[in-house]
């Protein structure tokens, strides 16, 4: 029940930063930062034993690993994408964290034109003349 300590500590994080936030808000500002990077961090360690299995997955499967691992990196820009995102809204910078978005965005649309140029290479087999 891992999840039950990363909410644990979000809370206290919440709360702490909710009483000093009047008086500090600096250092309430850096309790949330504090806890964000340690629960992400947190987050991160548990990812690597995912992806191992992802990677054995698609190997069984006969998946080319190099779409894999791109499709790895797409999930990867759209989190972080949406946790900077996140981070400036925090901040309360609406229009920071819409140019966070659009450029997550534009950057997955790149990575993703080699594995839309293989469905539609695929497409066109499937279909004669």
């Amino acid at each position: 029940m891992e999840i039950v300590s990363v909410i644990g500590m979000a809370v206290i994080a919440t709360l702490l930063a909710l009483l000093v936030k009047r008086e500090h808000p600096a250092i309430a500002f850096i309790f949330a930062i504090g806890a964000t990077v340690i629960i992400f961090l947190f987050a991160l360690e548990r990812l690597s034993s995912l992806l191992d299995v992802f990677r054995q997955l698609a190997e069984r499967t006969g998946i080319n690993l190099q779409y894999f691992n791109l499709l790895l990196k797409i999930i990867g820009i759209a989190y972080l994408a949406e946790f900077g995102a996140q981070f400036c809204r925090d901040a309360n910078q609406e229009t920071i964290a819409g140019a966070v978005e659009l450029a997550g965005k534009v950057i997955i649309l790149l990575l993703a034109v080699p594995i839309l140029i293989a469905v539609f290479d695929l497409t066109l087999k499937l279909f004669p003349g």
